[in-house]
């Protein structure tokens, strides 16, 4: 009787392969964590807070005020590796760096370059907790942080790829720069710059004292509530909803495209207001006694609808509108390229 030779090599080829396979598993799922907690604080005369955080350590900052001339820090990392000892090991490369030169208190958090969690399936991540003096300016520098910035303070800037950014009380400026972060601020004075990409920005009782509020995004949704003065809403695809403003003097803007923009106009006071959309709606809802020179057109196809307001009309046709309200101290330029329908109407 003859036998078959492939069936023990077939079987053995099985068990190696199970072999492999549950050392694989093992690699992925077999991991223990750990912890480690440092503290820091100086003191001294401080009107600055640097944060710098390397490219290569993912985690989430929060900054508070708390006493005059003292810094602290509460700064806990974390850690997941094949055992105890590697994650271990591995909290032990993230250092913390505490320093104060010419009023300016530095917090840095480094790690070696191509650390050896990069490229894996390990984890490492720090979180911080800061109390800082009040009123004074704070900066970051970081990456795959999510950052919590809490005044009062003179000003913020903040510069963050791929992590949230929420930013309150701010007395003078703030600036926020990224990509990929959901922004969230709220209290703030004075000039406001926010620029991010594929997320949204959401701002509330803002009041710019005179400067310009410019708030850009790619592919997010632009959301304000309670804001003063002037105004600069950019994004795409994705729609604005402005409600509770007063734009007050110089020149505002709004835009989108194939997306919806709705206004709420509490009060527009010597301004020039300029909103454009491409395929898509345009919706403002202003005062009932407005004093504005209008200008509203649509492309073919599109339409014109104003409602309980009060126009004088010096041009008007099926997709373009020319008039004025009241004294006319104001100008508003509403735009639509393609096909879309204008809304205005009072409150």
């Amino acid at each position: 009787m003859r036998t078959n030779p492939k069936g023990p090599l077939f079987l053995c080829a099985i068990a190696v392969a199970l072999m492999v396979l549950l050392c694989i598993c093992e690699g992925i799922f077999a991991s223990e964590e750990f912890v480690r907690s440092e503290q820091g604080s100086l003191s001294g005369q401080i009107r600055k807070f640097q944060l710098y955080t390397p490219a290569n350590l993912a985690g989430a900052a929060t900054i508070e005020t708390g006493q005059a001339n003292a810094c602290q820090v509460d700064l806990e990392c974390w850690a997941r590796a094949r055992n105890r000892k590697m994650a271990e090991e591995f909290t032990e490369l993230v250092e913390m760096k505490l320093d104060i030169t010419d009023r300016t208190a530095t917090l840095r958090i480094t790690t070696p370059r191509n650390a050896p969690w990069e490229g894996t399936n390990y984890a490492v991540k720090a979180t911080a907790v800061i109390y800082v003096p009040p009123e004074i300016a704070v900066e970051t520098r970081t990456r795959h942080f999510s950052l919590d910035i809490h005044g009062p303070l003179e000003s913020a800037s903040v510069e963050n790829d791929y992590g949230e950014i929420t930013v309150t009380d701010i007395l003078r400026e703030t600036s926020i720069r990224g990509t990929y972060n959901k922004v969230e601020v709220q209290n703030l004075q004075g000039k406001v710059d926010i620029e991010t990409s594929y997320n949204s920005i959401r701002a509330r009782d803002v009041d710019t004292r005179g400067e310009i509020a410019m708030f850009e995004t790619l592919h997010g949704k632009i959301e304000v509530d309670r804001f003063k003065g002037q105004l600069e809403a950019v994004t795409s695809y994705s729609p604005v909803d402005a409600s509770g403003i007063s734009l007050i003097g110089g020149s505002s803007k709004i835009s989108t495209v194939h997306s919806k923009i709705d206004l709420l106009i509490d009060e527009l006071e010597d301004c020039k207001l300029f909103v454009t959309n491409s395929y898509g709606n345009i919706d403002v809802r202003a005062p009932e006694d407005l004093s504005a020179k209008l200008s509203l057109s649509v492309g073919r196809g599109g339409k014109i609808e104003t409602n309980r307001i009060l126009i004088r009309p010096t041009v008007l046709q099926r997709t373009s509108l020319e008039g004025t309200c009241g004294e006319g101290n104001s100008e508003i330029e509403l735009e639509i390229d393609g096909i879309g329908t204008i809304v205005l109407e009072a409150r």
